[in-house]
């Protein structure tokens, strides 16, 4: 038998290798022709491909099998894996320049994929672009080899599509949606019980709201091992009140973070999943104390219960979790001594306790003595509490530390090198907003080497930290405000050459920004309030966001420029000169502040190439939108307290998406172009005060419809007032969402990405002449609603038009040349707080109106010609009440209190809005009634006067009257005077 069995084994061995060889003969070394081609119509759809990930994909490469990203299989040849990913983070948003959809593949999805019936494995997750504005492919369901499907963070929109349930051998899906927050969406993912070989289904970022039925079909998911449904829009209206019996024997992971369950007791079918062994429920407003079921879960090794409202949220059954390796109770409140907190986590635990966080838990407490028993830690986040005391020096033995988060307590005390000894992992590091003081002996080398070092509001001074130097390898440091003096070592700027964040603000360092700065890798930098001198120089080419105002700076180099700047902040300095021409090449440039420097001459003109109007003479000229064939992107553009000069600056006809452009305490002169509410027409904030601006004020300005504050006064303005100012709808007090951005702050765009990189914006105020003082307005700044006019040579009347503003908060009208009078329906403007019409030539009475206005702290009326009683009631009559006649001196005509005439007639019922406060109740007017007066006082002096010189009977008798009169008045005053002071007999 030995014989047959080696012949059949050798026959079978030949037909094996005759296989292979016919096989490898015709693949001849490439892939599936038909595929190749299926592969190269993908590539047709695809539009753009800014990483160069397709570039191997040629017609004349025939072997696809060594395309970028494509993976055949070795025995058939048909392709079996197709990965495109781009991988991005949130982190890695932050800590860098670049934005991800310039890393993404653009086009479509071609369905010539279907072609790739062997297709096992297909990854285009993070090509954000690829997907934007389309549905996901449901094509893609037809695929029947699939195991694996990576869709995520592709900017899809729509439902999702329940033919993914025809991928019978699908095993792994992930169609998070996390770019596109709640775009995607399903009301039915019946579909998915269909799956039954998937073992982890992540669904994150789309809208599960309206779906009922969830957790029956995951349910109905035997072999599934990890579930992450975060910010799916779950409540508890769509999660069963009871649950009979699960069949998730394999379960281990679930993450239902950032949904809205209300009470712990909702998710109650997962105390029973005792296999689990990663829970988060963060961010579900959870306010109740976690059921003692909760201990059931003794496998579990990751629990995440942060951002919830949660009190008394450690139960005692959780003592049984031996096997716990990472707590998170952040950001809840659970009111208790950090010591008690401690002893509710499970002993058993403590020598394998990994990561704990208890930042923003509202713990007190004054020893963290108790850290040398958790020997494991490479997590701990005591952060923003109200823990006191000093720091232990026990905190040096945690050798597995990479985490260490202290910031904003109440830590006293010294650090000393022994603090760090053993801290040889160290990583990241927070001591911020203490009262901590760091003595390390000069020649100290630590044991470790940071990546995040956070020391704002620390005692690092006054000499600057030599023991820096050593930590090459730092992304982000923030010394800021920790009494540094002296000289900047020139060792930093070596040092931290590869940093990504550097803040060393609110100190008194001085010297010069080194030459070689344009050579650093960083993308925010912020130098603010020190006293650094001499020239800006050369900035680097990844710097997205520069603060070095309130320094001594005195100049830009002459090519100034930084290709990827969005933020400059350099108010505040000695910066002389004129702003260079290279700023018309920062494309990326978003917000510009170099208010309060020496700065003249005009604004670089960057469309002064660009070709001209055919009729420049045209009357209508002005009103052109003569932008240049590109536009800046600048939202934020302040230059106060400059010496600008010359006329509205053309460079501006560039800037189309200019929010707030602050201009004031300048030299420009001349009239205000139309362009104004054409080109910048999204402007909120608009401040020219103090110039010399001249000319009629544009009516086209009216037009800016989401203006908030706009601010003209102290220039040379003359004309009436426009009467459409009722188009500057954000003042109303009407405007929506659709008709007016709702700005709560100036700069939105930017705050999430630098405030959580420790940088913010330094001048985040406006000073504003309100309430008949300078105040300063700080982040509400656009909640002020205010029109300022005053000291310019406004003529006519008050527009009635401006009683539709009802939103608006402070009125400036003075010192001016306005006549008439006030509006009558003044008092609708309902939100009034302060309002000036001091300094005009106004008349007639003051409108009863005024006393409609209950918000108004503010009123001045002085110097004009006002008449009439003195309205009274409501906020009136406490408007200041330490010389309340102040607000009305120098109007003659005025009468009743607080001024010291009296009104000769009894105060009357004058009507407000709805009628001119000048009528009676019998339809006649003042003005009727004194006309008649005066002219049947002249008609009955002019008739007695002709009856006595045309009717001579008329004549003699009253003059021969007279004669009697006068002889009768002098006999009686002849006796009546000897009487009493003649000589007595």
């Amino acid at each position: 038998m030995a014989a047959p069995n080696k012949l059949l084994f050798l026959i079978i061995i030949l037909a094996t290798a005759s296989s292979i060889d016919s096989a490898t003969e015709r693949f001849n070394g490439s892939c599936v022709p038909a595929e190749r081609a299926a592969l190269l119509s993908f590539k047709a759809g695809i539009t753009g491909d800014p990483d160069d990930r397709l570039v191997s994909w040629q017609r004349g490469a025939h072997d696809c099998c060594r395309w970028s990203g494509v993976i055949c299989s070795r025995r058939t040849g048909h392709v079996v894996k197709l990965d495109l990913h781009y991988d991005f983070s949130f982190e890695d948003f932050l800590s860098s320049s670049d934005d991800p959809e310039d890393h993404s593949l653009r086009g479509q999805v071609s369905s010539s994929l279907l072609a790739l019936s062997h297709l096992r494995h297909l990854d285009l997750s993070g090509n954000i672009v690829l997907g934007a504005g389309m549905a996901m492919p449901g094509f893609l369901g037809s695929l029947p080899s699939l195991t694996y499907l990576n869709l995520s963070e592709m900017g899809f929109h729509g439902r999702v599509p329940p033919q993914l349930g025809n991928l019978s051998k699908l095993v792994q899906l992930d169609i998070r949606n996390y770019y596109n927050y709640h775009i995607l969406y399903s009301d039915d993912i019946s579909w998915l019980a269909r799956l039954q070989s998937l073992d982890h289904l992540n669904m994150g970022y789309i809208n599960l709201s309206r779906v009922v039925d969830w957790v029956y079909v995951v349910n109905a998911l035997p072999n599934l091992v990890a579930l992450i449904l975060h910010f799916c829009w779950l409540n508890e209206s769509n999660v069963p009140s009871s649950f009979i019996q699960h069949n998730l024997t394999v379960l281990e992971e679930v993450d239902l973070s950032f949904n809205n369950f209300y009470s712990p007791a909702v998710p109650n079918w997962l105390w029973d999943v005792n296999g689990l062994k990663s829970l988060n429920l963060e961010a579900n407003e959870l306010s109740c104390p976690f059921p003692n079921k909760l201990g059931n879960l003794t496998l579990l090794e990751t629990l995440n219960i942060a951002g919830n409202n949660v009190q008394g949220i450690i139960p005692g059954t959780m003592q049984n979790m031996c096997n716990l390796r990472s707590l998170d109770l952040s950001a809840n409140n659970i009111d208790m001594d950090i010591t008690e907190v401690i002893d509710r986590i499970p002993n058993c635990s403590w020598k394998h306790l990994q990561e704990l966080n208890l930042r923003y838990a509202n713990i007190t407490g004054t020893t963290l003595q108790f850290v040398s028993n958790l020997t494991s830690l490479t997590m701990f986040d005591v952060s923003e509490n109200q823990l006191s005391g000093p720091v232990p020096v026990e905190i040096g033995t945690l050798t597995n530390l990479t985490h260490l988060y202290l910031g904003s307590n109440n830590l006293i005390g010294v650090l000393s090198e022994d603090h760090f000894a053993g801290l040889m992992n160290l990583k990241y590091i927070d001591l911020s907003h203490n009262n901590l003081e760091l003595v390390i002996d000069l020649h100290w080398v630590p044991p470790f080497s940071l990546d995040v070092a956070s020391f704002p509001s620390c005692h690092l001074g006054p000499q600057f930290p030599e023991w820096l130097q050593w930590q090459k390898s730092i992304r982000y440091l923030d010394i800021s405000n920790n009494g540094l003096v002296g000289r900047i070592p020139d060792w930093f700027w070596t040092s931290f050459s590869e940093a990504r964040h550097l803040d060393i603000s609110m100190n008194q360092l001085s010297g010069d920004l080194p030459l070689n700065l344009e050579f650093m890798s960083m993308i925010t930098l912020s130098m603010r309030s020190n006293l650094l001198t001499g020239l800006i120089p050369k900035l680097p080419t990844t710097v997205v966001v520069l603060d070095i105002s309130m320094n001594s700076l005195n100049g830009f180099v002459s090519d100034f420029r930084a290709p990827q700047l969005q933020v400059a902040v350099l108010f505040s300095n000695s910066i002389s000169g004129a702003i260079p021409t290279s700023i018309c090449e920062m494309q990326q440039l978003r917000i510009l502040d170099l208010s309060n420097n020496l700065l003249s001459k005009e604004l670089p003109d960057c469309g002064r190439n660009e070709p001209k109007q055919r009729n420049p003479s045209s009357s209508n000229f002005s009103r052109v939108k003569t932008m240049s064939s590109f536009s800046l992107r600048i939202t934020t553009l302040l230059l106060s307290n400059n010496s600008f000069s010359s006329r509205f600056p053309l460079f501006l006809r560039q800037c189309p998406s200019l929010i707030c452009l602050d201009l004031t305490q300048n030299r420009f002169t001349g009239e205000l172009p139309g362009w104004i509410g054409e080109v910048m027409h999204g402007l909120v904030i608009l401040r020219l005060r103090s110039n010399n601006f001249s000319g009629h004020i544009p009516v086209e300005i009216m037009e800016l419809h989401d203006v908030r504050i706009l601010d003209l006064s102290n220039n040379n303005f003359s004309g009436a007032i426009p009467q459409y100012v009722k188009n500057m709808k954000a003042l109303t007090g009407t405007a929506t969402a659709n008709d007016s951005i709702a700005y709560d702050i100036l700069f939105e765009g930017y705050r999430d990405k630098y405030l959580a990189s420790g940088m913010g914006l330094s001048n985040d105020s406006f000073l504003v002449v309100i309430k008949g003082q300078v105040l300063e307005y700080r982040k509400n700044i656009l909640y002020l609603m205010s029109i300022d006019l005053s000291c310019n040579s406004l003529t006519g009347e008050i527009p009635d038009e401006l009683s539709s503003l009802g939103g608006l908060i402070s009125l400036n009208l003075s010192s001016n040349l306005l006549s008439g009078n006030i509006p009558y329906k003044i008092g609708n403007l309902r939100s009034l707080e302060s309002l000036d019409l001091s300094k005009n030539k106004l008349g007639g009475e003051i409108p009863q109106g005024l006393s409609d206005l209950t918000y108004l702290s503010y009123l001045n009326l002085s110097y004009n010609n006002l008449s009439g009683r003195i309205p009274t009631g409501h906020q009136l009559d406490i408007l200041k009440t330490d010389d309340p006649v102040s607000m009305y001196i120098s109007n003659p005509g005025l009468c009743g209190h607080p001024v010291p005439r009296e009104c000769s007639n009894p105060p009357r019922d004058l009507p407000t809005n709805g009628a001119s406060t000048g009528c009676l109740e019998n339809g006649f007017s003042q003005m009727d009634l004194f006309l008649g007066l005066i002219i049947g006082f002249v008609v009955g002096t002019w008739m007695v006067f002709f009856g006595l010189l045309f009717i001579k009977r008329w004549s003699y008798a009253y003059f021969g009257l007279l004669d009697k009169l006068y002889d009768r008045l002098y006999a009686i005053s002849v006796v009546t005077w000897q009487k009493w002071f003649g000589p007595r007999v």
